[in-house]
């Protein structure tokens, strides 16, 4: 009923039985199943090539599922990456903390555990569904409670500092005047309607002693523009904001700077602008006789503590849309989305490894990387692949746990790990658990 990982001096058995060859890939650890599951049985069958296929039917005969299953585990170690162990996780619901919200809010965009509580931010800034609800799971309790209600149409990120929660407001539901920043301090939640210009404030960092938020900010008119992506900071804990980085600003331009990372005594920012291309800019990419194409294009900034300059960080890498940021084993990860803007345009998704110096790229078969976490020591990546969802996480970027989520979620948006447990926050307003099962 289920398979331990397997090391090599197992493969020549598998070997005897499916003649895959195996010694060609000596380094590979076992996938295992803890419950056989039919429906993934026969799909994965359907991807073995068909004579292999013809012998592991006739091996497993009327021997029974639990030889099939074992038959195409060792298939799948024999097909499996390198340096990548797959193992499957039983996700059940811990609830539903926005049914009663209307459909575009329910969508769970983050999860963050503070003070064990599991923190939810929902919403949908693009179609104005605000106020919104600051909810927490109680484990004590086990219900969502609502503590707090934000002038936003969303909540879209937490950010976690000392004993204080932040809440960047990511689109007010009041005028474009001011922006807010809400703190959660000593059990209570406090909003500073302070930030000038602030129409989206995307995040917050706490770098040397003062605080920066990152934003979508404007010049002129809030309804003409031009937009631009402003960082500010604060030397009084919200009280004033002054000017620390502007983009430049154009008239068809739309810019935002929408993350903030501290690393190694640097503060990076990134953004993008969206905006007309050059003229003659990646000619093959689009039909002839267009030459002002849309697009969007990152943007990413360093303060060292004298200045801010650009921060040219991913080599050899065209059309970068997005750049969002993490911290992990003492390297900034860059998770990168490449390629055209716009509707039915495929993308790709890769990510990124700086170190202070240089930067590398992290070998990883993935279509959308939909969220990051770095958390004990590890980091965990919610992947879509190959249209399934996948969390994957590592403690070193080298060996890789894939944890195959069950088909049946629908659309995971957001993922935490509280060390035994997952997370799961989807679009349709579920939040799943699974407990990580045990080596």
């Amino acid at each position: 009923r289920s398979l331990r990982p397997l090391r090599f001096k197992m493969m020549e058995g598998c070997k005897r039985w499916l003649n895959f060859g195996c010694a060609r890939q000596p380094t590979i650890s076992a996938s295992y199943f803890h419950k056989y599951n039919p429906a993934l049985i026969e799909e994965s069958l359907a991807h073995i090539p068909s004579g292999e296929r013809t012998k592991v039917m006739t091996s497993a005969g009327k021997t029974g599922t639990a030889q099939a299953s074992i038959l195409l585990a060792f298939w799948i170690v024999l097909s499996a990456q390198p340096n990548v162990i797959a193992q499957s996780l039983r996700f059940r619901p811990l609830g539903h903390p926005t049914a009663n919200k209307v459909e575009a809010a329910r969508k769970i965009n983050e999860l963050m555990f503070v003070e064990q509580r599991l923190y939810v931010g929902h919403g949908d800034w693009f179609k104005n569904t605000g106020p919104t609800d600051v909810i927490y799971y109680d484990f004590d309790k086990q219900e969502f409670v609502t503590e707090y209600t934000v002038d936003e149409e969303a909540i879209h990120r937490y950010r976690h500092y000392g004993s204080r929660l932040f809440l960047p407001g990511t689109d007010s539901t009041e005028n474009g005047e001011y922006g807010n920043l809400y703190v959660r301090d000593a059990s209570t939640w406090k909003k500073y309607r302070t930030i000038p210009r602030g129409l989206h404030v995307f995040d917050f960092a706490e770098f040397k002693g003062k605080w920066y938020v990152a934003t979508g900010s404007y010049f002129g008119d809030i309804k003409t523009g031009p937009w631009i992506g402003a960082i500010y900071s604060s030397e009084d804990q919200a009280t004033s904001w002054r000017y620390e980085y502007t983009t430049a600003s154009a008239g068809r331009s739309v810019s935002r700077i929408t993350s903030l990372m501290p690393y190694k005594n640097r503060l990076f920012a990134f953004g993008y602008t969206d905006g007309p291309m050059p003229r003659g800019s990646e000619p093959k990419l689009f039909p002839a006789g267009e030459d002002r194409q849309s697009n969007r294009v990152a943007t990413s900034v360093v303060y060292d503590g004298d200045g801010w300059f650009s921060a040219d960080l991913i080599p050899d890498t065209k059309l970068i849309q997005t750049i969002e940021p993490a911290v992990f084993a003492d390297q900034l990860l860059l998770n990168v989305r490449v390629g055209r803007y716009g509707p039915d345009i495929p993308n790709e998704w890769q990510l990124f490894a700086h170190d202070g110096k240089s930067t590398r790229r992290v070998p990883l078969a993935s279509d959308p990387i939909i969220d990051m976490l770095v958390k004990h020591d590890r980091l965990i990546l919610l992947l879509e692949q190959q249209g399934k969802h996948v969390l994957s996480e590592s403690s070193e970027l080298v060996h890789w746990t894939n944890h195959v989520i069950d088909p049946e979620v629908k659309q995971p948006l957001s993922v935490e790990f509280d060390g035994t447990s997952y997370y799961l926050g989807l679009s349709d307003g579920t939040v799943l658990t699974a407990t990580v099962p045990a080596d």
